[in-house]
């Protein structure tokens, strides 16, 4: 029960940090997306992963999923990629909040997957408040940032639980 309840904590804040985020002015949010960028652009001047061919596949499949008719700037792939990290965590802590309390994998997946993108459109209709645009394309990216989270904490927990079995039985034999 502490534990659900310290879950449910952590998803208040994640979920009040990304209203954050969606209240700041365009200008705001844009010098955010800036800054993270020129962060980012230092730190390949020192590790120089652009120059990796997983750096370059993955660029190449994100532009054509989450920019399929335009070619996207470097910020724009940093604000696409905060929207769906955002989004992956808050689907793993869904996940992990319903089951640790109910201990049922459909509703929790469920879960998991439901209450980021119900956020992700209260976020979105938030936004159209400040004078940012409010994007549906937005949401179906958060959707699948969720999605993939929950399906990889659910996986996690399945390998977790095939192995402590495993365990189990050999100790038996």
């Amino acid at each position: 029960m502490k534990r659900s309840f310290l879950i449910l904590i952590l998803i208040l804040i994640w979920i009040g940090l990304v209203f954050y985020f969606s209240s700041q002015p365009p200008d705001v949010s844009g010098r955010q997306s800036g800054s993270v960028y020129k962060f980012l652009k230092k730190i390949d001047s020192v590790l120089d992963f652009t120059r990796t061919n997983w750096y370059k596949n993955l660029r190449s499949l994100l532009e054509k999923w989450w920019f399929p008719d335009k070619k996207p700037t470097g910020e724009d792939l940093v604000r696409k990629s905060a929207h769906f990290g955002l989004y992956f965590i808050m689907g793993i802590l869904s996940f992990t909040f319903s089951y640790t309390y109910l201990r049922k994998y459909v509703f929790s997946i469920l879960m998991g997957v439901s209450l980021p993108t119900l956020i992700a459109v209260l976020d979105e209709y938030n936004q159209s408040f400040r004078g940012r645009g409010a994007s549906l394309y937005d949401v179906i990216v958060d959707m699948n940032g969720a999605v993939i989270g929950t399906v990889l904490i659910f996986l996690f927990l399945l390998t977790l639980k095939l192995f402590k079995r495993r365990g189990l039985r050999r100790r038996i034999l």
